[in-house]
């Protein structure tokens, strides 16, 4: 492999017209964020007229060029390169208001292939991506779905104008010429795939500013290009749908939680790339075809595996595991994928088995999802399904409740996986939780001190609404759970000693008594002193004195919220009762 870099200006990368620069559907879709918008633009405008500013580096997978439009592939680079690409299109728009037509044309040259008047992009995005891209050239802002792809716009319009505002025109001429003709590139060209997936392995080997998604993707595809061709097409086709599949969730999360799975023990992030390719060396079979491969890429941390060892561990393991192909591989993660996308985004055909989903959302159950992603792809009974989700929630909120170490969760759901399928029954299940099930003791003894705050309110309008069914006697689907319109509601405000909250709302402080400050900031968060309140009433509800938020409570249809109207006052000592009252019937409901 002989490559020779190319050290060009944006000017010269962009110069060729029958070049086209595409980012294949197996890659991420575009993901910077604010931060990254305002240091790109903020780097190239510190710069000095007489400075360079080296803009990165691009691998590109060229391939064999014909005639009309070469399509080059980016292995490495993408989200810098469509960031540059929205950039030029905003300071063509700002050349545009002030007229400036042979900057104009200018870059509408750098974004556009053959003649500008074609529209034809010379960047071409991923599947997911390329659709919002190309609304984004032609204004379409309402068809944009990624709405990173309109941020990073609307990020550069805003930096633009200010700068221009303070500035003006010269330093808007400035900026695109310290763009265009100072700002360097490394640009890494490559034909053959196996070698750009090499490149990209060796440059990136220390994972420095990628997401573990992207090494995986790199290795997997790497090792399918060192095969053939017709092997990688098969896996960037499998790779593509993964990407697709995983879209609105964290692929990360997601490949973290699926190894997890795999090993049946928790991974952390940072073992994650190690974990992962060491049970890929052990499970798919190509492997044996590659020799050097194995070492080449570097599977596994040399500070704490010897070659040998390596394998040693092969050669024990091979007996005992099937191995199979690289696709079959794939095709296992697609199939984890799909019902995690499921899982997360409540997508399962049957309506109660996504609100007891929901429910774990809510008490906030994700390490289950090691197990469910699994789970929920067999065949089981519906029945079975929703008691062994039911035993999840439960126990999962008893160890929120009573304060466990979230650090075993984990562990838990990926001791569950050593089950064998025709095992994981509701039976077998419950007995597996048991052995990290808090005590009815433990349990009663923490919920009413539990501290809800605002990024657990989802737990307690959960425990609250299942506590209003159970003292209704109604078993039906949970009305109140799916309704948007029902929030949590502090009956002690959450806000008692500002000026403002006293002059609006009278003086709570005084009312609650002495050392109210202190108490009110250790309870105001425990379910003793939180019920369910419909939105007009909430609003209502507000900060008001007690007194008056009784006429609210009394108009509720909400039993919990209705019984507080009953009560002369509502202080420290009535938010401990109620809070030992709501613990006993959560005792109740929730026991498996």
């Amino acid at each position: 492999m002989i490559i020779i870099p190319q050290d060009q200006t944006i000017t010269s990368l962009l110069a060729n017209t029958h070049e086209r620069f595409v980012i294949p559907s197996y890659q991420r879709r575009y993901a910077w964020r604010d931060a990254q918008h305002s240091a790109f633009f903020k780097d190239l405008d510190m710069l000095l007229s007489d400075e360079g500013h080296l803009f990165g580096m691009l691998i590109l997978h060229t391939g064999n060029h014909k005639g009309g439009i070469n399509d080059v592939y980016l292995v490495d680079g993408q989200q810098r390169f469509t960031t540059l690409s929205i950039l030029l299109l905003v300071l063509k728009e700002k050349f545009e208001e002030q007229k400036e037509n042979y900057l104009i044309q200018q870059i509408e040259q750098k974004l556009y292939c053959l003649d500008p008047k074609s529209k034809t992009p010379k960047l071409v995005l991923g599947e997911l991506d390329n659709s919002d891209y190309l609304n984004l050239l032609k204004h379409r802002f309402d068809e944009i779905e990624n709405q990173k792809i309109l941020d990073c716009y609307n990020n550069f319009k805003i930096l633009v104008e200010e700068k221009f505002e303070e500035d003006g025109s010269e330093w808007l001429r400035n900026y695109y010429n310290t763009l265009t003709q100072q700002a360097k590139i490394i640009r890494l060209d490559v034909q053959q795939a196996k070698d750009a997936y090499k490149l990209f392995e060796t440059i990136n080997n220390r994972g420095l500013g990628l997401s573990a998604t992207d090494i995986l993707k790199n290795f997997i595809l790497g090792h399918a290009a060192k095969l053939s061709d017709e092997k990688l097409e098969v896996v960037k086709e499998l790779w593509t749908k993964l990407i697709t599949t995983l879209d609105g969730n964290s692929s990360d999360d997601f490949f973290r939680q699926y190894t997890s799975s795999l090993l049946t023990r928790k991974v952390t992030k940072s073992k994650l790339i190690e974990e992962f390719k060491k049970h890929y060396f052990k499970n798919v079979k190509e492997v044996d075809q590659l020799g050097e491969f194995l070492y080449a890429y570097g599977p596994l941390n040399e500070e704490d595996y010897e070659e040998d060892d390596i394998i040693e561990e092969n050669e024990e393991e091979s007996s005992s595991i099937e191995r199979i192909s690289i696709d079959e591989f794939l095709q296992k993660i697609v199939k984890a994928a799909s019902i995690y996308k499921k899982i997360t985004h409540l997508k399962f055909e049957d309506s109660k088995l996504n609100q007891r989903i929901k429910d774990l959302h809510d008490i906030k159950s994700f390490p289950s999802y090691i197990f469910l992603m699994h789970y929920l792809s067999e065949d089981h009974q519906r029945k079975e399904a929703l008691k062994v989700l039911g035993l999840i929630g439960t126990l999962m909120l008893r160890r929120h409740i009573t304060g466990k170490p979230t650090g075993r969760n984990d562990d838990i759901f990926a001791n569950l996986l050593r089950l064998k399928t025709e095992e994981r029954k509701p039976k077998v299940i419950r007995e597996k939780l048991l052995e990290s099930y808090p005590t009815d003791e433990e349990f009663k003894n923490s919920f009413p001190t539990h501290d809800f705050k605002s990024r657990v309110r989802d737990r307690a309008r959960y425990i609250l609404s299942n506590i209003e069914y159970h003292i209704r006697g109604n078993t039906s689907e949970l009305s109140i759970n799916s309704s948007e319109d029902v929030h949590v509601e502090h009956i002690i405000p959450q806000k008692i000693s500002t000026n403002k909250s006293k002059e609006k709302y009278g003086d709570w402080e005084s009312y609650l008594g002495d050392k109210a400050a202190i108490q009110h900031k250790k309870m105001k968060d425990r379910i003793g002193n939180l019920t369910l309140l419909a939105g007009d009433l909430n609003i209502i509800a507000s900060n008001n004195p007690f007194k008056k938020k009784v006429n609210c409570y009394e108009k509720s249809n909400i039993e919990l919220t209705k019984k507080l109207a009953n009560m002369g006052d509502f202080k420290f000592k009535e938010l401990n009762d109620r809070g030992r009252w709501l613990a006993d019937r959560a005792v109740e409901i929730w026991s498996i």
